[in-house]
């Protein structure tokens, strides 16, 4: 489904930006958790945070349709649910019932996506990526209702307070919890798709300075790549935690505005429907393949033999999944 960003245009280089992203989490789990690539888990850290980018990039415009009516809110709701639950709740009880956790109280933790709510408040974090999902789902439930008390005066002054505001928590509780919750807690996060939303609102003048964005782009993910070993390893000074997530924020809304940036390079129709099978993949891709991780994780072959297997997998199920089971859902969803 090609992102909408106003009545009259189509962005095919998000569709394309959505696409990279899930494959790129999903290739780099794999080499993470079947064969210990400690690099590619790190690499994945920053595909996730450029899905939350994105989504707030796209909800901009339902999001100005719930301010100017606020009966489009339960619209919105049944749009994104519909969108986002059913799928997941499926996967996670394939996932549960191929571990042995289905209907323990971590299976209903996550059911409810409260998994991340508090620090260790899972027993066991069987189905890790579903941290995202929480932060997902309670943006689009909470943030909302701040928009409907505002107006198409003054919603932006009080979405930046509210990106302010958590952003100034998190760097007053930077010490106060473990590196991987402060990056996966649900209302820590909040922020990250706020984001996305707030660079679409000022996008026209963000594109203003195309070169920019690009090379800047550029160098701040060769500056996070070479980052790995102090973000990694350097326990000590909790701060760089803050300032890691911060850059990632950053990189995310650069990398996001430099994809736009390809649209013009984008007018093939065979391309656009290669880009466009690609994209509508990408939720599935993105719950089931730790399903296939954990079938490969003990089968003892080379990640030469395992990958091409697991992309094809990953296609083929994807795929089937979104014709069979995504799309007949997506034509249930009232229009807003």
């Amino acid at each position: 489904m090609s992102h909408l960003i106003n009545k009259n245009q189509y962005f095919y280089s998000l569709d394309l930006f959505r696409g990279f992203c899930g494959y790129g989490v999903a290739i780099c789990h794999l080499c993470a958790f079947v064969y210990g690539n400690q690099f590619l888990e790190y690499l994945s850290i920053i595909f996730v945070e450029f899905f939350f980018v994105l989504s707030g990039f796209v909800l901009y415009p339902q999001l100005l349709k719930v301010i100017d009516n606020k009966k489009n809110l339960l619209v919105f709701y049944k749009r994104r649910w519909i969108r986002t639950l059913p799928l997941y709740f499926v996967i996670l009880i394939l996932v549960s019932i191929l571990t042995g956790y289905f209907f323990n109280k971590d299976f209903f933790k996550y059911f409810f996506l409260v998994q991340k709510f508090l620090p260790n408040l899972i027993h066991n974090d069987y189905y890790p990526i579903a941290w995202s999902l929480s932060i997902e789902e309670f943006f689009y439930l909470l943030f909302p209702l701040i928009l409907i008390f505002s107006n198409k005066k003054n919603f932006i002054k009080i979405s930046l307070f509210f990106f302010v505001f958590v952003i100034i928590i998190k760097f007053i509780l930077v010490d106060k919890f473990d590196a991987n919750y402060y990056r996966t807690g649900t209302f820590l996060r909040f922020d990250a798709i706020l984001f996305g939303f707030l660079i679409s609102h000022f996008r026209n003048t963000f594109f203003k300075y195309k070169k920019l964005i690009f090379f800047s782009s550029i160098f701040l993910i060769i500056l996070f790549l070479f980052g790995y070993d102090y973000f990694t390893t350097n326990k000590i000074f909790s701060f760089n935690r803050f300032i890691f997530i911060l850059m990632m924020q950053i990189i995310s809304g650069l990398t996001l505005l430099s994809f736009i940036l390809l649209e013009p390079f984008l007018k093939n129709i065979k391309l656009k429907k290669l880009i466009l099978l690609f994209s509508q993949q990408t939720y599935s891709i993105y719950l089931f393949h730790v399903i296939l991780i954990y079938i490969f994780n003990n089968i003892n072959y080379s990640i030469y033999i395992i990958m091409p297997i697991y992309l094809f997998l990953l296609f083929s199920i994807s795929t089937i999944v979104y014709n069979f089971f995504e799309k007949p859902l997506l034509k249930l969803r009232p229009k807003i």
